[in-house]
């Protein structure tokens, strides 16, 4: 029993560099990654190929680590001002002072207007986007099954939590399920 696994593409008239597409956990060092211009059709190939998913997924943690401390970071220039500005009313002398009569202005909250086109919240956005991305990519590298591959995926994000992952200030902070 003869099974086509060329899904409608008939790359062998071409130049380009085939390999075919197993569906089952196996080794080797052909293979197509991601899109039809990156075949890894010798050894050498191969083994870069591993390396830069090893790095891309090493740098994913990364990417999540920058995240975590640019939403704190932003968190907590949101309280201090807050708390400047309460401490400023506060120190402010009631009527009867040497100074005007005039009273400061409530601390006030940004509107939701305003924190949703903040340049911070846009610059998070981007960066979620790309997290999105890359994590969807890894996925797909995972799904060629080839074990060398999915062993880069795993390490590169192993090794990237072990740098970038045990600073949660927070044990309770987590990427799923609030």
């Amino acid at each position: 029993m003869d099974h086509d696994h060329n899904h409608g593409s008939d790359d062998t008239t071409g130049t380009e560099k085939s390999c075919p597409m197993i569906m089952v956990f196996h080794a080797g060092h052909c293979e197509r990654i991601l899109w039809r211009g990156w075949v890894a059709s010798t050894v050498t190939e191969f083994v870069l190929s591993a390396l830069a998913i090893f790095l891309v997924s090493f740098l994913y943690e990364a990417l999540k680590f920058l995240r975590q401390q640019l939403a704190r970071r932003e968190a907590r220039k949101e309280s201090e001002r807050l708390a400047a500005e309460l401490r400023r009313k506060n120190e402010a002398p009631q009527s009867g002072g040497c100074c005007s009569e005039t009273p400061l202005a409530e601390p006030r909250e940004q509107s939701y207007w305003q924190r949703l086109f903040a340049s911070s919240h846009i610059f998070q956005s981007l960066l979620n986007l790309l997290q999105i991305v890359i994590s969807y990519l890894l996925m797909l590298i995972f799904m060629t099954f080839n074990y060398w591959l999915c062993l880069a995926v795993v390490l590169g994000l192993g090794l990237g939590y072990f740098f970038f992952g045990w600073n949660k200030k927070n044990p309770d902070e987590s990427e799923c399920c609030p």
